[in-house]
């Protein structure tokens, strides 16, 4: 064969193969209208074609559909715009007939409705594989999605791999998209739908992840007339505060709450997703015990039994420690609930160490309560500096406002260690016994504490006044009065019960009574605590033991000043009363209004 013949083949075949691997574009209505009626036989899609349709050979038969439209009957789901590319199967195209391999849609804005979807007849869309050829594996490229009756899950920039190759193996799904202006990564998903549609029970396994939380799950899922999902689960949350911040889902404490992660077998129906045997972990804490979500009520209900050896809530108590500005006031930001009574929530807890802020306590025993607009928390038992602690708070939204109740009881607590352990120093020891009730109205913490009405009750016993002994304080004032007040600090009183109760009204704690006993000394205390101020206003009296109730105090004290900074001083004038060369200088007897007083005195 001559180099001319050997030539002009060669060229042939270039021009052959070129003509193949080219896309030809066709006119509408043949290729198109096949597809067409392919797409409906198969998948039970309407298929329009507005745009250009393509088609090539090389390397593999494909074609290509310019701005068309997909949908479900009753508008269930419907693709509009964008480019649909198709692989074709080559036996049925030799043949004569249109079959796609591979779906390719591409800038698509896709609607979707839940309650068509649900009511669309799957069994019969998913016939039976083993008898029919399906195209193995769905693409949709930089999509959106609007839901016409699920607002919040509106998806954009969707990128989606959709692969279900043959009967015997699952249903797979990957690919990511943006909700709320982040990620959202599939990393797997897989089901047989074909098992799921004829009530059989199927496996699945499911990885999902966004920025700030994961949850993985596997297992085995059934439809029908009593669905139900059963299987291992892990849900972690970097951080539960910025999640809801992001996603809007309102949790219960969701603003409070940082890293929290939840492992276990799980189960799941129309009414309940509950896990029977979970472990939680909160922060650096292990939790151990049942938790679940009920969907039968108004709004859903997480309830729980959790147990820990140690467990930190001072993230909950966050929001008391911020009721005082920098500056020691009180704040007068708005107290909202809103957020973080988002979903009801009934929690038992219990921990051999719970730590609340500064507070610690031992073998604890709580329980905490949310619903909309409430708050309430109680511990019914717990271990406290040596004694026992009871209590409950509760906060509840009232017409714009917020009402603050708290009530407590404790026993046998040593004193001395709790005033280490708020920061305070440790001028007082002993047992401490008592009870506590408050409560106000406003709409921030400044206006609760105007508000405020209680009343509380305290006896300290076996102790001691740290930084003063007022025995030796009496005999130095019975001695040289007036150099008293140069040298009365130091030392310790000890005494055997110390006891006072204080009467709230409007914000001003009122001393009822408050008295103190001890071996050589005795005092009774009277004045204000002024709430709203952060200062204190008292005076203490104070003779030596068993002298007479209407006797004259031996020694009076002024405590004044602000909470952090009170002031204890003698009072100067009582001192001089007890001088004898300086006594003159205050008669005893008050000079009546209508006479003139002497304007000298002999003696």
């Amino acid at each position: 064969m001559s180099r001319r013949i050997v030539l002009l083949l060669a060229l042939i075949s270039l021009a052959v193969l070129g003509t193949a691997a080219s896309p030809w574009t066709l006119p509408g209505g043949g290729l198109s209208a096949e597809l067409t009626q392919h797409v409906r036989e198969k998948y039970g899609l309407d298929l329009t074609v507005r745009g250009r349709s393509t088609f090539a050979v090389l390397p593999i038969p494909r074609v290509k559909f310019e701005d068309v439209t997909l949908q479900f009957p009753d508008q269930a789901l419907k693709a509009e715009g964008g480019t649909l590319r198709g692989e074709l199967r080559l036996l049925p195209l030799l043949l004569g007939r249109i079959e796609l391999s591979d779906f390719d849609l591409t800038d698509s804005r896709i609607t979707a409705s839940l309650q068509a979807l649900q009511s669309v007849k799957w069994a019969e869309v998913l016939k039976d594989r083993t008898r029919e050829t399906y195209a193995r594996r769905l693409i949709i490229n930089k999509s959106t999605l609007r839901w016409t009756d699920l607002k919040e899950a509106n998806l954009d920039q969707i990128n989606l791999v959709i692969r279900w190759a043959d009967v015997a193996e699952p249903l797979t799904l990957s690919g990511s998209a943006l909700w709320r202006d982040e990620v959202i990564a599939l990393e797997q998903a897989s089901v047989f739908p074909d098992l799921l549609v004829s009530d059989r029970i199927s496996p699945f396994a499911l990885t999902l992840s966004t920025h700030s939380a994961r949850v993985t799950a596997e297992g085995e899922a059934q439809l029908g007339a009593t669905p139900r999902i059963t299987g291992e689960s892990t849900v972690k949350a970097k951080s539960v505060r910025d999640f809801t911040r992001w996603s809007g889902v309102d949790l219960p404490f969701g603003p409070l709450l940082r890293s929290v992660s939840l492992a276990g077998e799980f189960s799941m129906d129309r009414r309940r997703l509950s896990w029977p045997a979970v472990s939680v972990t909160l922060g650096d804490d292990k939790l151990e015990g049942t938790v679940g979500v009920r969907f039968d009520t108004e709004r859903p209900v997480i309830t729980g039994t959790l147990a820990a050896d140690t467990l930190n809530l001072s993230d909950l108590f966050a929001p008391f420690s911020q009721a005082r500005t920098s500056s020691g006031a009180w704040s007068e930001e708005n107290i909202d609930l809103t957020r973080t009574t988002g979903t009801d929530l009934d929690l038992r807890l219990s921990a051999a160490s719970a730590s609340l802020g500064r507070l610690s306590l031992d073998d604890m025993a709580a329980s905490v309560l949310v619903q909309p607009g409430r708050i309430e928390a109680s511990i019914g038992r717990a271990g406290f500096q040596d004694g026992s602690l009871k209590g409950r708070l509760s906060l509840v939204k009232q017409d714009g406002q917020v009402e603050f109740k708290s009530q407590g009881t404790f026993a046998g607590v040593k004193i001395a260690p709790f005033l280490a352990a708020v920061g305070e120093p440790r001028w007082i020891t002993g047992l401490a016994s008592g009870q506590f009730s408050f409560e106000g109205l406003g709409k921030n913490p400044a206006d609760v504490i105007r508000e405020a009405q209680g009343r509380s009750a305290i006896e300290v016993v076996d102790g001691e006044i740290v930084g003063i002994a007022l025995d030796d304080a009496l005999r130095r004032v019975d001695k040289r009065p007036l150099l008293a007040s140069l040298n009365w600090k130091g030392g310790r009183t000890p005494f055997n019960k110390a006891q006072a109760q204080i009467l709230v009204k409007d914000g001003v704690g009122e001393i009822a009574e408050a008295h103190l006993k001890g071996p050589t000394v005795q005092a009774a205390l009277q004045g204000q605590v002024l709430l709203v101020d952060r200062t204190i206003s008292l005076t203490a009296n104070v003779s030596p033991a068993g002298a007479p109730a209407s006797q004259s105090p031996a020694l009076v004290f002024n405590v004044i000043g602000d909470w952090d900074n009170v002031a204890v001083s003698p009072q100067v004038r009582s001192l001089i009363e007890r001088s004898g060369a300086a006594k003159p200088l205050f008669p005893s007897e008050r000079v009546p209004a209508d006479e003139q007083r002497p304007q000298a005195v002999a003696q």
